[in-house]
């Protein structure tokens, strides 16, 4: 239809900005990127590479969780219909010693560089334009508007009728301020480690643990390697590897068995790198919004943001959200 030929601004390149970008090409839309980092790219502040790359909902039951769980289910959904010969399944094996409660489910697990590669080619091939810039923060939601009208009209690309804002953390710098008090970190520190474990586990409530440390076992399919993990501490900006954390992590890893099958003959696992980075948490939760002042300096803001760990596994339900919330803009 005529309304899908505009033109779109996605401001972020990271899973949620590329997804978004993907699904709104496929819709008709044209659609520009304007991002200060792009896959390849691996800073602390750009999270997506850091993942450890597998679908784990972390919805629960209640009436104030339905979003998040279509978000999650729509994204499940999608990924087990793009699955090829090539998929290989794995049956579970018992629940980790000293363990109360186990749940099992088929999960899909990736490697977050090579996901979002993909991603990043595919726009591409589907015409989108990136420009890798930083835009104006310092003026508010209507200043960032403003900067990237003057960006785009610097690269001979006619106005955008929408943006749609997917900067995660980064949005705190110019939202109000009672919004942008609502983003904080949860950071992140995970281990590399040689050989793709049998399948992804996590166990959580560690006796003798505080709340923020917990074990995830992720392997990264076709690599070699798996993700060993981890913490979620909020609040913490720290960009340095704890090394106290990391004997935690591995000698708890050893302690539940919870991928024995990746230590060599002297018991030990080969460690490849360290890594830290920082989902962008949100109070209350991802939010997937028109904004509510209506247009800034004549355009629409679409608000896809604040996903925290879970940014790859509602990606694409997030995304046919933002085209559903577009829908009715592009009509009038």
């Amino acid at each position: 239809m005529a309304a899908a030929k505009k033109h779109i601004l996605v401001l972020g390149a990271g899973i949620s900005g590329l997804q978004t970008s993907l699904s709104l090409l496929r819709r008709g839309y044209r659609v520009t990127i304007i991002a200060s980092h792009t896959p390849g790219d691996f800073s602390p502040s750009y999270t997506s590479p850091w993942a450890g790359g597998h679908w784990r909902s972390h919805a629960g039951t209640s009436p104030s969780d339905s979003a998040l769980r279509s978000y999650d289910s729509g994204t499940y959904k999608a990924w087990t219909q793009m699955l090829n010969a090539a998929y290989t399944t794995r049956d579970a094996k018992g629940r980790a010693e000293s363990a109360v409660m186990g749940i099992r489910y088929k999960s899909i697990c990736f490697n977050p560089p090579k996901y979002l590669d993909y991603l990043f080619k595919k726009v591409q091939e589907l015409g989108v334009k990136v420009i890798k810039i930083s835009v104006d923060t310092a003026s508010g939601l209507s200043g960032v508007v403003r900067s990237v009208k003057v960006v785009l009209g610097k690269n001979g690309l006619d106005e955008v009728f929408a943006m749609v804002n997917c900067t995660g953390l980064a949005a705190r710098h110019f939202l109000e301020n009672d919004e942008a008090k609502s983003l904080f970190p949860i950071r992140g520190q995970t281990i590399l480690v040689k050989g793709e474990a049998e399948m992804t586990r996590t166990l959580v409530g560690i006796p003798d643990a505080p709340e923020s440390e917990m074990l995830y076992v992720v392997p990264r399919p076709g690599t070699g390697t798996t993700i060993l993990g981890g913490c979620k501490q909020v609040g913490n900006w720290s960009e340095e590897v704890d090394k106290e954390l990391n004997e935690r992590i591995v000698a708890r890893m050893k302690r539940f068995g919870l991928c024995d099958e990746l230590r060599g003959q002297g018991g030990d696992f080969e460690v490849l790198s360290y890594q830290v980075g920082f989902r962008p948490g949100r109070t209350g939760g991802p939010r997937v919004e028109v904004e509510d002042k209506g247009k800034i300096d004549g355009i629409w803001v679409v608000h896809n943001y604040g996903h925290s760990g879970a940014g790859y596994q509602n990606s694409i339900g997030c995304a046919e959200e933002v085209l559903r919330l577009l829908e009715p803009l592009s009509i009038n």
